[in-house]
C-alpha cells in the first residue's frame, strides 16, 4: 500500500508498464485506467513509463557488422568430432552379435573374460588351501569299531522293545 495514494490501493510498476505494452486483458487495463484518473502518484508514472517507450521507439534501428550465429555455427563446427566411419559389412553373424552387443574396443572386451578367468582360478586355489588344512586321517581297525559300537544296544535305556526278540530274553538290551 502507498500512503500518497488517495484510494490506499496503487498498482504496481509492472501492472502500468504491461498497460503501456498493451499487455494486459481488456478488463484489468480499463481497472487501471480508471485507478490512474484517480490517482496522481499512478498517473505521473504512467506518463513516465509512455515517454520511456516513446523514447525507445524513437531510437534509431542499429545495425551490427558482425554476424554472431554465422559465427557461433562456425565455431561449433570447428570443436564438433569428426562423424564416426561407418562399419564395413562383414559375415552375417558379425553383423547379428553386433546387434545383440554393440562392439567394443578389445581391452574392454577382455576384461570380463580375464576377471572370470581369475574368479575361477582364485577358487580354485582357495578351494584346495582348505582340502589341505585337514591331515587324512587313517581308518581305525574293523575289530576297534566293532568293539565300541557293541556299547550301544538296539533299543536305548528307558524305551519299550518295539518286538520280542529285540530286546533278549530278559527284556533288556544286555
Amino acid at each position: 500500500m502507498n500512503s500518497s495514494c488517495p484510494t490506499g490501493s496503487c498498482s504496481p510498476d509492472e501492472a502500468l508498464s504491461a498497460l503501456v505494452d498493451a499487455a494486459l486483458p481488456s478488463e484489468a487495463g480499463a481497472g487501471l485506467i480508471a485507478h490512474c484518473a484517480g490517482c496522481p502518484r499512478c498517473t505521473s508514472r504512467l506518463a513516465e513509463l509512455r515517454a520511456l517507450r516513446d523514447a525507445f521507439a524513437a531510437l534509431p534501428a542499429i545495425r551490427l557488422e558482425v554476424d554472431l550465429a554465422a559465427q557461433l555455427v562456425a565455431r561449433l563446427q570447428a570443436g564438433a568430432s569428426p562423424a564416426a566411419p561407418k562399419r564395413r559389412q562383414g559375415p552375417w553373424w558379425v553383423r547379428w552379435s553386433d546387434r545383440v552387443r554393440p562392439p567394443m574396443p578389445w581391452r574392454f572386451g577382455f576384461s570380463p573374460f580375464a576377471g572370470s578367468v581369475a574368479a575361477v582360478g582364485l577358487g580354485l586355489w582357495l578351494g584346495g588351501l582348505l582340502m589341505e588344512l585337514e591331515a587324512p586321517v587313517s581308518p581305525p581297525a574293523a575289530n576297534t569299531t566293532l568293539a565300541a559300537m557293541s556299547v550301544f544296544g538296539s533299543v536305548p535305556p528307558g524305551n519299550l522293545c518295539p518286538r520280542a526278540g529285540a530286546c533278549g530274553a530278559s527284556g533288556s538290551a544286555r
